[in-house]
C-alpha cells in the first residue's frame, strides 16, 4: 500500500498527460473524425440516390408525355373524315370546324400548335393557340420540324421530337394522315400529307409534370444548368442541345447531417474543456490522479452519451437499420422499422429473410444474398414485404458482412429503403402509357396487343375471336347542351356498365371520343357476339344519372368475326367499323354482323362521296327554281331555289342520293351555303320577287348560321325581306331553346321564316305557338291525295284555316292537275307550287317563264 502511494506520488502531472491525457484525446478526435466522415459520406449517398430516382422520374415523365401527345395524334390522322377533309380536299373551313381539328384540339387536348403540311411541305392549315391561322410551319419551327416530318413520313406510327421555336420549346408528334381502309404500302411517303400536333414545354406543364410525379420546383432554362441540384437536358432526335429542366430533389442526407452535427460538436467542444482541466490540475497536484481516475469515468459516460445521440440520428434516418446473424436470421431493427412498416421489431426478430422477405418483380432479390458463398458486401437488392396492414411493399436493401477478428463470419448488417411510392409511380406511368386517362380502360395501342394475343392463341380456332365496335347515338347532344363535363362523366358510367357486361377475357377498350371495341372470345359466334351486343343495347339504353338529370343514349353496333380468310387485326377492326355504319343506316340502337357486300357498299359509298366532293370544287353542282304562284293576285310572287347535281357520267343526280350524304360528311354546310349566296345573286334579277332556300339541319344546327345568313346579304346586297329560309320541324326537336335562339336571330335580320312539309312531322302545332314562323308549307303528300281521299281534304282545308287564323300565308306544294289548282282557290290558299304550273329549271328558263306567264290565262284553263 506503502508502494502504491510513492508511485502515486512519483507520478507527476507531465506523466499523466503524456501517458494517458494525450493518447486518449488523440483517439477520441479521430473516432469523432470517423464518425463525421462517416455520417457526411451517408449523407451525401443518400442525397445522390435520391437525385437518381427523381431523374429516372423525371425522364420517364417526358417519355410518357412524348407517348401521349403521339397517340393523341394518332387518333385523328386514321380518321376517314380528317383524310378525306384535310388530306384530299384541302377542306381548311372543314378542318377549323369544332369537333374536327379546330380549336378543340387546344381547348380540350391543350396543343398550342396543330399543322397540316402536304407533300412539298407545304403548309395547308395551321391552328395557334386555337386560332386558325395562315402560316408556314417550317418558319414557325425552322429547326427540326422538317427532319422531323421526314422521319415520320416513312413511319407507320406518330413520330415524336423535341423542337425549339423561338423562346420556347415543344414536344411534337407527326404522322401521316392514313385511314385504316388504304393500305400504307401503296403510298409513297413523299405523298402523305402530314398533321402535326405540338405542346409548349412551359411552366404550366412543368407544374401539372411536378404534382403527377412528385417533383418540387421545375423550372425550364434554354442553357445549360451546372449548379442545379438536379436536372436534365432537352435533346432532340439528333441529340442536339435545347435547354434543361432542373427542380429541388428531397435532401435526406442534409437532414441528417442537421440533427447530428450540433450534437458532435457538443461533444467535442465538452472534451477539450475536459482535457485542459485534466492538464491544470495535474500540474498542481499528484493528487490529480485520483480525480483523473473520476474524470475518466465522467469521460466514459459521455462516450456512452454520445452512442446514444448517435442511435438517435440513425433513428432519424428515413432508412431503418437492420442485422442478421451468420444464418440470417433477422437479430436487430432500429425503431424507424416501426415508423415505416408499423410492425414491432419483436414480432420479426429471430425470423430469417426468406420468412419476411420475398422476391420482387425484378430478380431475385434477397435469394442472391442466400445463396452467396463469399458474403460479400450488397446494394441496391430489391424486395418485398407486407406492413403491418397487410399491404404489399418494395424496399431496397443495402447491407456489409460482419466478421470477428478471427475472420469469422458472423452475419450481415445494414439499411433497408422502402421505394414503394417510387416504384408505384414507374407504374403508374406504364399504365398511362396503355390506358385511357378518362375512363381507366385499355387504350387502341393495348387494344392492339391483345387482339394480336387473341389471333395468335386461337390460330386453329379463329372463329372464336369476335370485334365488336361502339358508338354512342346523340352523344354529340350531351356535350353541346350540358358541357363536356357532363360528357365525360357519362362516358366514365358507361365504361362501368359495359364492364359489367362482359366476362373477365373479355376486353373492353376505349378507341376515342364515344367509341368503344371489345374483343370477346366464345365457343359459339357469332351467336355470343349477338347476344352480347342486344345485352349492350339494352344496358346503354337505360338512362344515366349526370348532375341531376335523367339523360338517354342509344348505341349502334358492329360485328367482325374472325375466320380463316380473315384475320389481319386492322381489317377485322375494319370490318367491324363498316359493320358499325352499317348500324347507324339502319336507324341506330342496333347492332349488324359484317358481311362481304357491306364492304363493296361503301366503297361505292365512298366513290360517290367522292364524286361529290369533286363536284363541289369543279362546280358540277346547279341551282334549278321552281315558281310559286300567288293565288289571290295570279301572278309570280316567289321561287324555290333548289340544288341539282349535273355528273359528267351520271348525268343528273337525284337529290335523294346526295343530299343525305353531303349532311353525313358535313359538306352540306359548304353547300348550303353557296346555294344561299348563288340564290340571292340571282334573284336580282328578277324584280319584286322572293326566294326561298331550304336550310338543311346539319346547317340549322350550327351556331354560326345567323352571322352566314347576314354575311350573305351583305355580300348580294339583297333586301333581307326578299329572302325566305325554310326548315323541317326535325330541327326544333332536340334542342328546342337553341332553335329558338337562332330563328329569332334570323328574323332580327329582316327574313321570312316558312315551316317545310307542314303535317308531316308530331308536334307541329305547337311549334307554330313557340316559334316565329311567316309561313306554313302544306307537305305535297295530301295534295297529291286530295282527289282520291275525303281525309286529306279535310286536312287540307283546316292547315288553309289555321294559317288564317294565325296570319300566316300558306303554300301548298305539289300541285299537278288543274282540279287541284282550283279547290286551293276556293279554299282560301295563298300561294301554290308545282309541275302544273312549272317543274324545277334553270334560272335561264325560269326568266322566260316569267316574261311569259299570263295569269288570266292560266287560271281560266283552271276555271274551263
Amino acid at each position: 500500500m506503502h508502494g502504491l502511494g510513492n508511485d502515486v506520488a512519483n507520478f507527476s502531472g507531465r506523466d499523466f498527460i503524456r501517458r494517458i491525457v494525450y493518447p486518449m484525446a488523440a483517439v477520441m478526435v479521430v473516432a469523432i473524425m470517423v464518425v463525421t466522415a462517416v455520417l457526411v459520406l451517408s449523407a451525401r449517398q443518400q442525397n445522390k440516390l435520391e437525385v437518381e430516382a427523381s431523374t429516372r422520374l423525371a425522364t420517364t415523365a417526358l417519355q410518357v408525355k412524348a407517348r401521349e401527345v403521339g397517340r393523341d395524334l394518332r387518333n385523328y390522322t386514321i380518321r376517314q373524315d380528317v383524310y378525306e377533309n384535310v388530306s384530299r380536299s384541302g377542306n381548311i373551313a372543314w378542318a377549323a370546324t369544332d369537333g374536327n381539328i379546330g380549336p378543340n384540339i387546344y381547348k380540350d387536348l391543350g396543343y398550342e400548335l396543330v399543322f397540316a403540311v402536304a407533300p412539298g411541305n407545304r403548309t395547308i392549315y395551321g391552328l395557334i393557340d386555337g386560332e386558325p391561322k395562315d402560316v408556314d410551319a417550317l418558319k414557325v419551327m425552322p429547326r427540326g420540324l422538317r427532319d422531323l416530318l421526314n422521319v415520320a413520313s416513312i413511319q407507320a406510327d406518330p413520330t415524336t421530337s423535341l423542337i425549339k421555336s423561338g423562346s420556347d420549346i415543344y414536344v411534337v408528334a407527326a404522322n401521316g394522315i392514313l385511314p385504316p381502309s388504304i393500305d400504307r404500302s401503296n403510298v409513297k411517303p413523299r405523298d402523305l400529307t402530314m398533321l402535326v400536333f405540338a405542346e409548349r414545354l412551359d411552366q404550366k406543364f412543368l407544374d401539372r409534370m411536378g404534382r403527377d410525379y412528385l417533383l418540387s420546383d421545375l423550372k425550364i432554362s434554354l442553357d445549360r444548368v451546372d449548379d442545379a441540384e438536379a436536372s436534365i437536358p432537352l435533346l432532340t432526335q439528333d441529340r442536339v442541345f435545347l435547354g434543361t429542366i432542373s427542380w429541388s430533389p428531397p435532401k435526406p442526407g442534409e437532414q441528417l447531417l442537421r440533427f447530428i452535427l450540433p450534437p458532435l460538436g457538443i461533444a467535442l467542444v465538452v472534451l477539450a474543456a475536459f482535457a485542459v482541466l485534466v492538464v491544470r490540475n495535474a500540474r498542481r497536484s499528484t493528487s490529480a490522479l485520483e480525480a483523473s481516475a473520476k474524470t475518466v469515468e465522467a469521460y466514459a459516460q459521455t462516450l456512452k452519451e454520445s452512442e446514444i445521440r448517435f442511435k438517435d440520428v440513425a433513428e432519424a434516418s428515413s432508412d431503418w437499420i437492420w442485422e442478421s446473424d451468420e444464418d440470417l436470421r433477422l437479430v436487430y431493427f432500429s425503431t424507424r422499422f416501426s415508423d415505416v412498416t408499423g410492425l414491432s421489431p419483436e414480432a420479426i426478430l429471430g425470423k430469417t429473410f426468406e420468412q419476411f422477405f420475398s422476391s420482387d418483380s425484378d430478380g431475385d432479390g434477397w435469394r442472391q444474398l442466400a445463396g452467396s458463398s463469399d458474403q460479400r458486401a450488397f446494394r441496391d437488392l430489391r424486395c418485398a414485404y407486407r406492413d403491418a396492414n397487410g399491404n404489399g411493399r418494395i424496399c431496397r436493401l443495402a447491407g456489409r458482412p460482419i466478421v470477428a477478428s478471427s475472420g469469422k463470419f458472423l452475419g450481415f448488417r445494414g439499411t433497408a429503403t422502402d421505394i414503394t411510392e417510387e416504384v408505384e409511380a414507374q407504374e403508374r406511368a406504364s399504365h398511362l402509357a396503355h390506358h385511357d386517362a378518362l375512363t381507366g380502360l385499355p387504350n387502341r395501342a393495348l387494344f392492339r396487343e391483345r387482339l394480336n394475343i387473341a389471333l395468335a392463341a386461337t390460330a386453329e380456332q379463329t372463329a372464336r375471336v369476335a370485334i365488336i365496335c361502339l358508338d354512342l347515338d346523340h352523344f354529340k347532344e350531351v356535350n353541346d347542351t350540358l358541357g363536356h363535363g357532363a360528357g365525360d362523366l357519362l362516358l366514365q358510367q358507361l365504361s362501368n356498365r359495359l364492364l359489367g357486361c362482359v366476362r373477365k377475357h373479355d376486353t373492353v377498350t376505349r378507341l376515342g371520343g364515344d367509341e368503344f371495341a371489345i374483343i370477346q372470345m366464345g365457343v359459339a359466334q357469332p351467336l355470343e357476339a349477338e347476344e352480347l351486343s342486344r345485352k349492350l343495347i339494352d344496358v346503354v339504353r337505360a338512362p344515366f344519372t349526370i348532375e341531376g338529370q335523367d339523360l338517354h343514349v342509344g348505341v349502334s353496333i358492329g360485328i367482325a368475326i374472325a375466320d380463316a380468310t380473315e384475320t389481319d387485326p386492322e381489317r377485322l377492326l375494319k370490318n367491324a367499323d363498316i359493320a358499325l355504319y352499317r348500324a347507324k343506316q339502319s336507324g341506330r340502337a342496333t347492332y349488324r354482323i359484317f358481311e362481304a357486300q357491306m364492304d363493296a357498299e361503301l366503297q361505292q359509298r365512298k366513290a360517290l362521296e367522292y364524286d361529290l366532293r369533286q363536284a363541289v370544287l369543279k362546280d358540277e353542282l346547279e341551282v334549278h327554281y321552281q315558281p310559286l304562284i300567288d293565288i289571290g293576285k295570279r301572278q309570280v310572287a316567289a321561287v324555290e331555289a333548289l340544288v341539282r347535281w349535273r355528273h359528267p357520267a351520271r348525268g343528273l343526280v337525284s337529290p335523294a342520293d346526295f343530299i343525305p350524304l353531303a349532311e353525313e360528311t358535313g359538306l352540306i354546310v359548304s353547300i348550303g351555303e353557296w346555294v344561299l349566296e348563288t340564290a340571292c345573286r340571282q334573284v336580282l334579277d328578277w324584280q319584286n320577287l322572293r326566294v326561298a332556300v331550304n336550310l338543311s339541319p346539319v346547317q340549322f344546327r350550327n351556331r354560326e348560321l345567323v352571322e352566314t345568313v347576314r354575311q350573305v346579304l351583305v355580300r348580294t346586297g339583297l333586301a333581307p325581306e326578299r329572302l325566305e329560309l325554310e326548315i323541317t320541324e326535325s330541327v326544333l326537336i332536340n334542342d328546342a331553346s337553341a332553335a329558338l335562339e337562332i330563328l329569332n336571330g334570323l328574323k332580327n335580320l329582316g327574313v321570312k321564316i316558312a315551316m317545310d312539309d307542314f303535317g308531316t312531322g308530331y308536334s307541329s302545332l305547337g311549334y307554330l305557338n313557340s316559334f316565329p314562323f311567316d309561313k306554313i308549307k302544306i307537305d305535297k303528300s295530301f295534295i297529291g291525295d286530295m282527289d282520291s281521299k275525303d281525309k286529306s281534304g279535310a286536312i287540307v282545308k283546316s292547315v288553309i284555316g289555321l294559317g288564317q287564323s294565325l296570319n300566316m300565308v300558306t303554300t301548298a306544294e305539289g300541285v299537278e292537275t288543274p282540279e287541284q289548282a282550283e279547290f286551293l282557290r276556293q279554299e282560301g290558299c295563298d300561294q301554290v307550287q308545282g309541275y302544273y304550273f312549272s317543274k324545277p329549271v334553270t334560272a335561264p328558263e325560269l326568266s322566260t317563264f316569267i316574261e311569259r306567264w299570263d295569269g288570266a290565262r292560266a287560271w281560266g284553263d283552271v276555271a274551263a
